[in-house]
């Protein structure tokens, strides 16, 4: 059984061939963007969390990699634990093999000299003379008085010299890191080193603005390339956390990005169908060949998208819905009712709004205050007077155990139906309700029951992510 799936495979011969969210397009353009390029540059590609922004990253690497582009990839998230980000920025450069041929033997031997001052960088604590250099970046007034302070003491000449010999140091680093790319072109490669840094926004506040700090002011040379996977909103969050809440976030974090890109929300169908096979579901689909059970795939499939999309939820967050309709299926024989309509809307439901689906299941809202809920989104058009919002509210009618409440709403229905005093389609729409709720409740079906659909939902949310 398939509970939880491995990231999902980019191969390197071809970067789109699992695209389920049609990436394809967008890495192209950024490709090309990049290729333009000579840098010194940096690129924020903005999206929230879970909305799969780290794909993308390994597609627009593997392409930007089969069109002779040097790149790195770089997880600031599993590094954070470094004091000194410079050590694992270099560390990822150092990983880089151009081969045995004299530009490989070149790019080595300055990279030798760039690891050396990373060393002296690290030990000797240069975040400091990092940050002088940043000087209007910072609390001038504060630093100003730091400086004063100093300038009372007997040791200013040292500090003077430290900071000149400090300075030098990052000379040095710069121009052997610009000597080491510089072999790229002989190597047989596009002139750009491309270096990816991917969650940055989960790092230590700290972490991750010395990491911008020190992309800014030590690989600030010709044909670096950065592009940064970000939540911009976290990263805000995190230079406030560093600096204070009275610094202006936004406009500080464009001192490092030349470029923000916001990714588009994904809303794709193919992504539920591609969920779908990668947790083992399809087979237990194909098992469901009765005539009441023969279209649960499409109808789940359709009606979670839908739900899906209207609530916003992120990819992440769908993946664990789909873990959860696993636990479902397998408590659900192929024979058995499995009622995907309501399943995709619980699911949701307990995804998005928790409290709201403890009191569907509990009979205390009724079917009205769901749908209301459903309209109210930015996205709930379709569940206004569209088919699918006919369909769920039918659905969640039949499922009502209050019978004398689902008798007053029906009876209600009827007499909107036939009264002419009331606009047209709201006319319509009560026939048609009460049309589908007849239909849900057809043939040979006794009635459609919340609890246990819930219990099976419940006991999936036990399952670890």
């Amino acid at each position: 059984m398939t509970y939880r799936i491995d990231d999902l495979e980019v191969p390197a011969e071809s970067p789109f061939r699992h695209d389920a969210l049609d990436r394809k397009p967008l890495v192209e353009f950024l490709s090309s963007l990049i290729k333009r390029l000579n840098g010194p540059f940096v690129m924020a590609l903005d999206s929230p969390w879970g909305t799969g922004k780290t794909t993308l990253v390994r597609m627009l690497m593997a392409d930007l990699q089969g069109k002779g582009f040097q790149c790195t990839y770089f997880n600031a998230w599993k590094v954070d634990y470094v004091t000194d980000p410079l050590v694992a920025l270099v560390s990822s450069i150092d990983r880089i093999d151009l081969g045995t041929e004299e530009a490989g033997s070149n790019f080595k031997s300055h990279l030798k000299t760039v690891k050396k001052v990373t060393t002296l960088v690290a030990k000797r604590g240069l975040m400091a003379a990092t940050k002088a250099l940043t000087f209007g970046a910072l609390d001038i007034k504060e630093e100003y008085e730091t400086v004063s302070s100093e300038l009372a003491s007997d040791t200013v000449g040292d500090i003077v010299d430290a900071f000149n010999q400090e300075s030098e140091l990052l000379d040095k680093f710069r121009a052997e890191l610009e000597a080491a790319v510089a072999q790229l072109p002989a190597a047989g490669k596009e002139p750009n080193l491309v270096f990816f840094i991917d969650e940055l926004d989960r790092c230590r506040p700290t972490f991750a603005i010395e990491l911008l700090e020190r992309i800014k002011h030590l690989f600030d040379i010709p044909n670096i390339v950065f592009v940064l996977s970000i939540d911009k909103q976290q990263l805000e969050a995190s230079t406030a956390a560093v600096y204070g809440t009275t610094i202006n976030a936004p406009e500080y974090l464009r001192r490092f990005i030349d470029l923000e890109y916001g990714i588009p929300a994904a809303h794709s169908k193919r992504y539920t169908e591609t969920l779908i096979e990668r947790f083992g579901l399809e087979p237990v689909f194909a098992e469901r060949t009765g005539s009441t059970t023969a279209y649960d795939r499409s109808n789940f499939i359709d009606f979670f998208t839908l739900l899906a999309n209207a609530v916003g939820l992120s990819l992440r967050a769908r993946e664990r819905c789909i873990t959860r309709l696993r636990v479902v299926m397998d408590q659900t024989p192929s024979n058995h009712y499995l009622d995907p309509i309501l399943v995709a809307l619980l699911i949701v439901l307990r995804s998005n709004k928790p409290d709201l689906f403890t009191r569907v299941i509990s009979g205390e809202a009724p079917a009205e205050t769901v749908m209301e809920y459903l309209a109210s989104l930015p996205n709930g058009d379709e569940f206004k007077t569209g088919r699918p919002g006919l369909v769920i509210h039918a659905y969640l009618m039949a499922a009502d155990r209050n019978h004398d409440r689902v008798q007053k709403h029906e009876t209600q229905l009827r007499e909107d139906a036939e009264n002419e005093k009331l606009p047209e389609d709201k006319r319509r729409y009560a026939a048609e309700l009460l049309e589908m709720k007849r239909h849900v409740n057809g043939g040979m079906r006794m009635g459609i029951s919340l609890a246990p659909v819930a219990a099976k939902i419940d006991l999936a949310a036990m399952v670890k992510d």
